[in-house]
């Protein structure tokens, strides 16, 4: 018998470094029937590389929700299991291969959620380094994938999509999926970014914006496109850009 799928299945990249990774990621989680991608500190903006990767799931990249630490996501999706790809065990960190996963610890979490909504969450780390230490202390369990050959390291995407199906054999969608697809992507909202105000303010504070050392332009343009700060906090900080350049001026 089939065991019951009566779960959310979400994933969760930190601090993803490429765009193209999120996208794929996003495809993947449409393609096993997953419900939601969610990014803490991702540092790309989601961008039309990643709109490419994502293909015909589009859809899945638009819901994606954005945290900007791992306490701003606890404190809003707290509830839930939640699993990390990592090989990366200690004296006190067991690691376990998520297949032993499937039978053990995720059958056991799921019967005592019976009663309350229950969400699962595959928590993948940065492309480079994988999930740190202080990633792992939020996690209830720390997994590795199987690999077969000799070169034992996985793309972020390929590791997403490999755990989904993995999870999805085991506990198929009690629904089908509807997939969008489309030749022209549904419209994206574009990422709100005062570009040249912030060219202005840097430049009327005395750095060179075209010097290859300095990085103040580019860190407070990655402050509106990977952050994405609300319409209140937009309109606060160009006023504050504005107030600056006239008392410059």
């Amino acid at each position: 018998m089939t065991p019951s799928a009566d779960f959310s299945l979400k994933v969760v990249l930190v601090q993803t470094e490429y765009a193209t990774n999120i996208g794929a990621s996003a495809r993947a989680l449409a393609n096993m029937g997953g419900h939601q991608l969610i990014l803490i500190q991702p540092r790309t903006p989601i961008n039309s590389k990643a709109r490419q990767g994502a293909a015909g799931a589009q859809s899945a990249l638009q819901r994606a929700v954005i945290y900007k630490d791992w306490e701003s996501f606890l404190e809003k999706e707290g509830q839930g299991f939640r699993i990390g790809m990592t090989r990366r065990a200690g004296r006190n960190r067991k690691v376990m291969a998520l297949s032993e996963a499937l039978e053990q610890d995720i059958p056991q979490y799921l019967e005592e959620s019976k009663s309350n909504p229950a969400a699962i969450f595959l928590c993948f780390g940065t492309e480079a380094d994988g999930l740190s230490l202080e990633d792992l202390s939020h996690l209830h369990l720390g997994c590795h994938l199987p690999i077969f050959g000799e070169f034992g390291s996985l793309n972020l995407a390929q590791a997403v999509l490999l755990a989904l199906f993995m999870v999805r054999q085991k506990y198929p969608p009690t629904e089908k999926v509807q997939q969008t697809l489309s030749e022209t992507p549904p419209a994206f909202q574009e990422v709100y970014c005062p570009d040249n105000l912030i060219r202005q303010w840097i430049e009327g504070i005395g750095f060179d914006i075209e010097a290859r050392s300095s990085s103040a332009y580019l860190t407070l343009k990655k402050l509106f496109t990977v952050f994405r700060p609300t319409e209140h906090e937009r309109i606060v900080v160009d006023e504050i850009l504005k107030q600056t350049l006239r008392k410059l001026t």
